[in-house]
């Protein structure tokens, strides 16, 4: 590689800053996204006069703009920072193949937050380039909100149905408690409220199409939020928002008209945790649990 050439893949450097991007997080913005999976609260907690928000939502900004109303200057994407500096890197299409959150406290509305990027590692698997991005989120007083982490594979090889293989998360050393499971019906409405204003694969059928799929694919985003009330319903809210942690693969595309069923089994303080389709495929899997403070 000469001196003015673009990395590759290969010589991509790991770990890489990416930089810091403030957001200001607004109410209706909240509201869409709780909207959409279905979420009684409305990813609000505490008394609605403080303005306080789940951590959870702070799992969007990876696609951001995608699915948001408006865009304030300076506002990026996690994996848009990395795609306006590597753009010859990335292809289509894309897949976000597992994420991973760790959370600390609500934020408030009305105060800027900012989260800091990096790329942590890189892998090739299936033909296909991977790289890990760690979002680690501030409120204004510089107190720790919430980390995560997604896995994107920034090139494909065609729309898969299959991505990466368990969690390495803490696995429950006995099957334990069966969990009463939850029944979701997902529709095009309810993906085209998580991911409009701008048309893509998860809004339109043709769109999806294009890529290979059969009908619009719903973001993997959605199964991160039904996976995280999940676990929220058994470990209580004020727990789950201020010590949880959530490990998620998603192992198979979502449909549109899909019927899922979250559910799982907990032995002690593990939650292993388990996405289906009505096809009985699973779609995510995922381990729950609770930080020590």
């Amino acid at each position: 590689m000469t001196a003015n050439a673009a990395p590759g893949f290969d010589e991509l450097p790991v770990p890489l800053a990416l930089g810091s991007t403030f957001f200001h997080p607004a109410i209706e913005q909240v509201r869409k996204f709780a909207d959409a999976v279905e979420d009684p609260d409305g990813w609000r907690v505490g008394d609605p006069s403080d303005g306080l928000v789940h951590p959870l939502f702070l799992a969007t900004y990876v696609w951001f703009p995608s699915g948001f109303l408006r865009r304030a200057p300076g506002e990026a994407g996690h994996f848009e920072l990395f795609r306006e500096r590597y753009p010859h890197l990335v292809g289509t299409p894309f897949l976000h193949s597992r994420s991973t959150a760790r959370f600390c406290r609500p934020f408030a509305l009305g105060r800027p937050v900012r989260a800091d990027v990096a790329v942590i590692a890189k892998d090739r698997r299936r033909g296909r380039d991977f790289i890990v991005m760690r979002a680690s989120f501030f409120d204004a007083d510089g107190r720790a909100l919430a980390q995560f982490e997604h896995a994107c594979a920034i090139r494909g090889n065609g729309a898969p149905s299959a991505a990466a293989p368990r969690p390495s998360a803490p696995v429950a050393a006995e099957p334990g408690t069966v969990l009463p499971p939850r029944r979701i019906e997902m529709t095009l409405e309810k993906s085209r409220l998580f991911s409009l204003p701008g048309e893509n694969h998860h809004t339109d059928d043709r769109r999806a199409q294009a890529l290979g799929a059969r009908v619009a694919i719903p973001a993997a985003t959605m199964s991160f939020a039904y996976l995280s009330r999940f676990a929220q319903d058994q470990f209580g809210e004020e727990a789950w928002m201020a010590r949880g942690r959530l490990d998620a693969t998603f192992t198979r595309m979502l449909q549109r008209d899909d019927v899922l069923e979250v559910g799982g089994h907990r032995c002690a303080d593990v939650l292993d945790l388990a996405i289906r389709n009505g096809r009985r495929e699973t779609v995510a899997v995922a381990m729950a649990g609770l930080n020590r403070r």
